[in-house]
This record gives C-alpha cells, sequence and structure tokens, in this order.
C-alpha cells in the first residue's frame, strides 16, 4: 500500500498529511522561502498562486508534489535541511514508513489552534514589538548569561514524552515535579478521551555543543495512576523506578506572576526532537488570572513544556501554538499560550494529587 509519500493525489483525508502540511507550514512560514523549496525539487512554481498566505501556499505545494510523484523527493530535501531539524522526526518517520508521533494540540474545527483567552492572532503592536532589532545591549549581555546559567540547572528536569494508545502515538514534554511526579498537558496523556496505556519519559534526550545525540535515560511510567484536567489542560503520571538524583525537581508551587513585556523561556522538545529552548523574539504579551501569551518559538510536540521567566520561575505550561503570522512588514511571529503555573498547581492541590 503506498505510503502519503508515494501517493497521487495528495491523502488529505489522512491526518499524516495533514499534520505534513501544519508541520511544513510552522517550520517555513514566509513564501518566498517554500517558492524556493518548490524550485530546488523542481516543481513548476508558475502554477501556483505566489500571493496567497504560506499556509495555502503549502496546500498547492503539496497537491503539485503529489501529481508530480515528488512529494517523497521533497521530504528528502527538507530532511537534509538544517534550519528545519525541529520537523526533521517527522519527516524520517515518513521516509522509513513508520507511524510518525505527533502532537494533537487541541484545535478548533477551522484548524485553528483552541486559545483559552482570544485566539492566536497577532496584533500590530506585537509584530512591532521588535522593530526588526535582534541586537542586544552589551550592558544586558551579563543579564542574559545568568539567565541562561539558571535555566541550564533547570533544563535536565525536563523530559520528552512518548505516548502511545492501542494503535496511536505521540509526542509531548514533561518536566518533574515530584520524586516520582511528571507533569504535561491532559491533551498529551490522553487520546479521545482515554488516558494513554503507554507512556515512556526520556530524560537527557539532548545534543552536547558540537551538535552530537547524548544517550537519554528511559523511564517507564505508571499508566494507572495518570490524573488530569482537561479544561485546564494539564495531567500527571508517576514513574516506575526511581529517579536519578541528577535530574532536579521544577518548582511549580511558589506561584510566580507573570510580567507583560519580558521574556518567557521555553524549554522543550519540538516535533518531538531533542530539547531545546527558545530565548529571543519571546516576549510576554498578555496574561490573566488561568492564561499566558507569549510570542515563543515553539513546534507540536512542546506541549507540556514549562515557561520560566527571567528569574527561572515557572509562570505557565504551554498547552496551544499560534500560527506563523506576517504582520505590519515584520517577520513572521507566532503567538502561543499557556496554563498560569499557579492555577495549574492549585489544581493539582485541589485533586489531591499533591
Amino acid at each position: 500500500m503506498p505510503t502519503i509519500l508515494d501517493s497521487a493525489p495528495y491523502s488529505w483525508h489522512d491526518p499524516v498529511a495533514r499534520e505534513l502540511h501544519r508541520a511544513l507550514y510552522r517550520a517555513i512560514p514566509r513564501s518566498s522561502r517554500t517558492l524556493f523549496v518548490a524550485e530546488a525539487v523542481a516543481l513548476d512554481t508558475g502554477l501556483m498562486n505566489a500571493d496567497q498566505p504560506p499556509f495555502d501556499l503549502w496546500k498547492d505545494v503539496l497537491d503539485l508534489a503529489a501529481s508530480s510523484q515528488k512529494t517523497r523527493a521533497l521530504v528528502e530535501y527538507l530532511r537534509s535541511d538544517s534550519t528545519v531539524a525541529t520537523i526533521h522526526p517527522l519527516l524520517d518517520a515518513l521516509l522509513k514508513a513508520q507511524p510518525p508521533v505527533i502532537d494533537r494540540e487541541p484545535q478548533r474545527p477551522d484548524g485553528a489552534p483552541a486559545f483559552i483567552a482570544n485566539d492566536d492572532t497577532v496584533t500590530e503592536p506585537e509584530a512591532l514589538l521588535f522593530h526588526d532589532d535582534l541586537t542586544l545591549s552589551i550592558g544586558r549581555v551579563p543579564w542574559l548569561i545568568e539567565v541562561l546559567r539558571q535555566l541550564i540547572k533547570l533544563a535536565p528536569g525536563i523530559c520528552r514524552l512518548e505516548v502511545s494508545l492501542h494503535n496511536q502515538s505521540q509526542s509531548g514534554t514533561g518536566l518533574r515535579i515530584g520524586a516520582d511526579l511528571l507533569l504535561t498537558n491532559w491533551h498529551v496523556l490522553f487520546l479521545d478521551g482515554s488516558a494513554a496505556t503507554a507512556v515512556t519519559a526520556e530524560f537527557g534526550y539532548e545534543t552536547d555543543i558540537n551538535g552530537n545525540a547524548l544517550p537519554a535515560v528511559p523511564i517507564i511510567c505508571k499508566t494507572q495512576t495518570i490524573r488530569g484536567d482537561k479544561a485546564d489542560d494539564w495531567a500527571i503520571v508517576r514513574v516506575q523506578q526511581p529517579l536519578p538524583d541528577n535530574i532536579p525537581i521544577i518548582d511549580i508551587f511558589t506561584g510566580a506572576t507573570p510580567t507583560q513585556d519580558v521574556p518567557a523561556f521555553v524549554i522543550q522538545h519540538p516535533g518531538g526532537g531533542r530539547k531545546r529552548i527558545a530565548y529571543v523574539r519571546n516576549q510576554i504579551t498578555y496574561f490573566d488570572d488561568r492564561v499566558v501569551h507569549y510570542l515563543s518559538d515553539t513546534q507540536v510536540g512542546s506541549s507540556g513544556s514549562p515557561v520560566f521567566d527571567q528569574l527561572g520561575q515557572a509562570i505557565a505550561l504551554h498547552h496551544a501554538g499560534g500560527r506563523p503570522q506576517a504582520v505590519a512588514g515584520q517577520l513572521p511571529t507566532k503567538k502561543n499560550e499557556g496554563i498560569r503555573m499557579s492555577r495549574v498547581a492549585a489544581g493539582l492541590h485541589a485533586a489531591g494529587v499533591v
């Protein structure tokens, strides 16, 4: 049976095919780059409407690639592109004809992310927040070094989650919040409303200073301990074996309050890949007593990631990533939403988990 890489027309009815479309758009949200990729695999870009939004342009690329029997060539080309490393795990699975591990973030019927407060629309003030300036005052460098030093200490407490239920699988990010307790999103540990039947946490799923893969520590979790709250999108699971002493416990119970226009740092496993951190163009633009919005870069697989402030305090649990949008002539920017960590902590107490 042909896979979506060898099928014509493009298999839009297949959830994996739709996931590939979303992943490509999130990884390459600019029309000029999309057309460059299409030309690189010898697709006739003259048959596409280059003036349409990038989301729709990628649909045309995939339709044309399928009809030209070049979907596989397109995926192979992108797999060789180091600038889209966050989607490499998905591309690897497709090329090996294996079921990809994906993150089923909550979505609205039109495919937009299901934000609790407002939506993922990037406003003009948000788009202009950076004024196209990616430089940093030299006087602020010690501040950034100190922030990153704090986050490096916390990073080992964050893990990649592999989750399965019957014939379905997905990935996410989790964090250690107790001696044997891991926290993530409800939508990571529950598939179609049912708790997962297998969960593995991989600590140390990272690369070294030269980009070489480091050996991870897989920890089997006890699925019978899964509990969660769908409304606030949090869930917990306990591990079967003692965790190594070098894995820190992330404090989520201090009750840190977000601050408008300051950075939000997200330590995550985007695309189910090795650990990364979002630390530029990452300002907080909105918060209330339930959620926090921040302009940080995330991907599917980042669900369940802790969001830290500049003091290294956990302020939110990432649960929904926005769509890249170019506003006011600025580079595409994504707005994300996390559940206030103070609200998650209160829910854990109310449920008798801690």
